[in-house]
């Protein structure tokens, strides 16, 4: 079967620049580029290490999704991105398109989401997938064909989520993550869940 690879910038992102926040990489015009050196780091390693049939790079919008319309409070208590990471974006996002890599965006939507539908197409066209992210949410989406690639780094290893393993994880599997979050809430998405529910 050929392979798709669905890329979570925001999530890669964030994660290289908070991982060097104490050591950050500056360019000669004074720029942090920790965030970008990461994302393309894990780019380059999917590209020569797996050489997949398919590669996108799926992206959040700067505008409001319909989750903030239906809970204003969705992600009330997330400080505002800062503005050395928010200066990362553009030149990212030119470097990903002079490397013909295919960058979706949607205003009104998530980069979950959009990975969430090609997710759903990739299945109708019999592809296998893998979601390039270390968002917790996207284990709902794990199946027989789908597969969550979480990025690691010099403390963690890479690991790839199959149902066992998001089993393992959550004492759950990936169609029960929906359900489990709803419960006990999420903290980073500003989602508060049932009061007395939780881990012990």
């Amino acid at each position: 079967m050929s392979i798709l690879y669905a890329f979570d910038s925001m999530s890669v992102l964030y994660r290289g620049y908070f991982a060097m926040i104490r050591n950050p990489l500056i360019n000669s015009k004074g720029i942090n580029t920790s965030g970008i050196r990461t994302v393309l780091m894990q780019l380059v390693k999917i590209i020569e290490d797996v050489r997949p049939q398919y590669l996108a790079v799926a992206s959040d919008g700067p505008e409001d999704t319909f989750r903030h319309k239906r809970y204003p409070d969705y992600k009330a208590t997330r400080e505002k991105m800062p503005d050395e990471l928010i200066e990362q974006l553009a030149p990212l996002y030119e470097i990903i398109s002079h490397a013909n890599i295919p960058i979706l965006k949607k205003p009104g939507y998530e980069a979950d989401d959009i990975m969430g539908t090609l997710v759903k197409k990739a299945e109708q066209a019999e592809l296998v997938t893998y979601l390039v992210t270390g968002d917790k949410d996207m284990m709902q989406l794990v199946s027989e064909t789908t597969f969550m690639y979480s990025p690691g780094n010099r403390f963690k290893p890479t690991t790839i989520y199959d149902k066992t393993k998001v089993k393992e994880k959550w004492g759950v599997g990936p169609d029960g993550i929906i359900e489990m979050l709803a419960l006990v809430g999420d903290v980073s998405d500003n989602v508060p869940g049932i009061d007395g529910v939780g881990p012990k």
